[in-house]
């Protein structure tokens, strides 16, 4: 039997009751918290370089990195988690995990400030980019699902 509706008249939807349960949000707020990181952890040693009088002014805080790892650790869990649960995609957990690992190995450098920021960095990214996969693959799966119950 036809479908009353052809294709031209699916609907995309957004919205609280298709979001996913919120991973939308936790996904977004992730990709932000590593954007801020990103900007701190390029920026600030920008400005501390070719500003010379900024390194007394703003002296660099010990607790930043740890406070936003604080913060990314249990948000990543969460977001990749639940993304997990609706397309069953392993790949945005294993980036995730991978970012996560880099976050850690730079906050443990110590003392290794180009080390630091290259693991950060590159952490960050990589951790942005699974929150990126697994928004996209949870919209997909989330679309599918809605146009398939739609026909």
């Amino acid at each position: 039997m036809a479908s009353p509706r052809g294709p031209s008249e699916l609907t995309h939807r957004h919205g609280p009751a298709h979001d996913g349960g919120g991973t939308r949000l936790l996904d977004r707020s992730a990709i932000g918290l590593s954007g801020l990181c990103l900007v701190h952890c390029l920026a600030f040693p920008v400005v501390i370089a070719l500003s010379p009088a900024m390194g007394s002014v703003l002296p660099r805080l010990w607790w930043v990195h740890p406070v936003i790892l604080a913060a990314a650790l249990p948000l990543a869990g969460i977001a990749l988690w639940r993304g997990w649960r609706g397309h069953r995609d392993r790949r945005p957990g294993l980036l995730g995990a991978l970012g996560l690992t880099l976050m850690v190995a730079g906050l443990a450098s110590g003392e290794e400030a180009v080390l630091e920021t290259v693991l950060t960095v590159v952490g960050g990214l990589t951790l942005a980019s699974a929150h990126a996969l697994n928004w996209r693959l949870d919209h997909d799966a989330r679309f599918h699902a809605d146009a398939s119950v739609d026909l």
